[in-house]
């Protein structure tokens, strides 16, 4: 019985999960909404870097609030088995329907408002690039690194918005 509870606490003991399917009922039970039981969620995809990811799922439909939910996975094997790290509170205070996380030095954006057509990205030395979403990608992400000094959404005319 000790072993048990030996195993435990070994992150090489940790539970496998198989497929997006399994994933998904996993972040059923990581997201912190009060009606996590009832909620619908969505798998919204994942950013990879070597065998470690950040998994997006999105809670709410078209007529509740959305709540994003990333998780950060190790992938095993040929990409269909998971072990589950942690989640991470996103920040989503920038814009409507987008979120972003801090991981491995930089930041993973999720974007699922069809408003936003880029993300302007100002670096620490004053350097402005542009991520440009596509139409028919959303929910769309991508990787930032190193973190930015500044970040804002754009629409199509290249005006901001919240």
């Amino acid at each position: 019985m000790s072993g048990f509870f030996l195993c435990l606490g070994l992150s090489g003991c940790r539970t496998s999960i198989h497929g997006i399917d399994e994933l998904k009922e996993k972040a059923g039970k990581e997201i912190p909404v009060s009606y996590s039981d009832t909620v619908e969620l969505k798998y919204a995809g994942m950013y990879r870097i070597d065998n470690r990811a950040i998994a997006w799922f999105i809670s709410g439909n078209d007529s509740q609030e959305h709540y994003y939910l990333p998780m950060e996975i190790e992938i095993k094997g040929s990409g269909d088995e998971f072990t589950f790290i942690h989640t991470y509170k996103p920040i989503t205070e920038r814009c409507t329907d987008t979120a972003a996380v801090i991981w491995k030095g930089g930041y993973v954006f999720l974007i699922n408002n069809p408003k936003a057509a880029a993300v302007q990205i100002t670096s620490v030395d004053g350097e402005i690039t542009r991520e440009e979403v596509k139409d028919d990608s959303i929910p769309y992400l991508f990787y930032v690194s190193p973190i930015p000094a500044e970040y804002v959404f754009l629409d199509a005319a290249g005006n901001e918005i919240r």
